[in-house]
């Protein structure tokens, strides 16, 4: 009896990498973590199968994929929410305080801009970092 497998009835469909380019399939997802998973058990060693740790061990990374999968969407989700919430300035007038200064300035807010993660308002030529903002207010038709 041979201990080799023959897998030219592998069916294409299987293949991780099918009807996507190279640079679209350059990460593995939970799809193709249990596409992989399903292609080991129906192929393995009838003589040697898979151990119950082993197996144990594989669905624990396949629920931790998952889980960081769901993590990073709630995250995208929450600070496509914070552009929004930002964006709510915009028209009001904003105090802030530069770094080496102790005179507060103030400014109407043209725009929101997002740089390396990190959050500004758009006054005038200005990029005011979101952390350093000490106050937000209506313009009343005397500031105005």
């Amino acid at each position: 009896m041979s201990s080799w497998v023959d897998i030219s009835n592998v069916p294409k469909n299987n293949s991780i990498f099918n009807n996507k380019s190279f640079e679209q399939k350059s990460s593995l997802g939970k799809d193709d973590f249990l596409r992989i998973l399903t292609t080991q058990l129906s192929h393995q060693d009838p003589s040697s199968p898979l151990q119950d740790k082993d197996f144990i061990a594989q669905m624990a990374t396949f629920s931790s994929l998952e889980q960081m999968t769901n993590l990073n969407k709630a995250f995208e989700k929450f600070a496509n929410q914070q552009m929004s919430q930002f964006a709510g300035s915009i028209g009001k007038e904003i105090t802030w305080t530069e770094a080496e200064s102790t005179i507060p300035k103030t400014g109407v807010v043209d725009g929101v801009s997002v740089q390396n993660g990190n959050y500004f308002y758009m006054v005038g030529n200005e990029k005011v970092p979101v952390d350093s903002v000490t106050e937000i207010k209506q313009l009343t038709s005397e500031t105005k």
